[in-house]
């Protein structure tokens, strides 16, 4: 199966599980980024509400992949204004498998994973699974367990 994995990351932690995860199922990677840099609480608030910001060119055609793995910090509960262009951005996704992981600091809600599940479903996708791994968890290297589960999913 070949498989995108795209990613948005603030801190760091989100894109090095998603680097360690592009190896080892061998998945090609396009990174997330936004036009313009916002403060940090500017990004929480558009997130809350839902918004979505201009993202530099990316992939975000799947015409040539079986699967999606879409993965970004979770930021009041909810989904980064990136990742919501992202996911307006998308095409050919139809009957594709995908998949979704999470990172947080403490947030326990899993409000992300599922606005991300929804919007992927209503366009004809096929859930396979998701992941939420703790930051704490990805410094210290606890998370292999979890990580392991999730990657032999797309592992042929």
């Amino acid at each position: 199966m070949k498989t995108l994995i795209a990613c948005y990351s603030y801190s760091g932690h989100t894109l090095k599980v998603a680097k360690k995860l592009q190896k080892k199922i061998n998945a090609d990677l396009t990174e997330i980024k936004t036009e313009n840099d916002k403060w940090y609480l500017f990004k929480i608030w558009d997130s809350f509400r839902a918004n979505k910001v201009p993202i530099k060119n990316c992939t975000t055609d799947l015409m040539n992949y079986d699967g999606l793995i879409l993965c970004c910090p979770v930021w009041a509960g909810r989904t980064p204004a990136a990742i919501n262009q992202y996911l307006y951005e998308l095409k050919n996704v139809k009957d594709k498998q995908f998949a979704v992981f999470v990172t947080s600091e403490g947030n326990k809600s899993q409000k992300a994973t599922i606005q991300m599940r929804e919007y992927l479903d209503a366009q004809g996708m096929q859930f396979v699974g998701q992941m939420k791994l703790w930051t704490k968890d990805i410094d210290n290297g606890k998370c292999s367990e979890i990580f392991n589960i999730f990657s032999m999913k797309f592992i042929n």
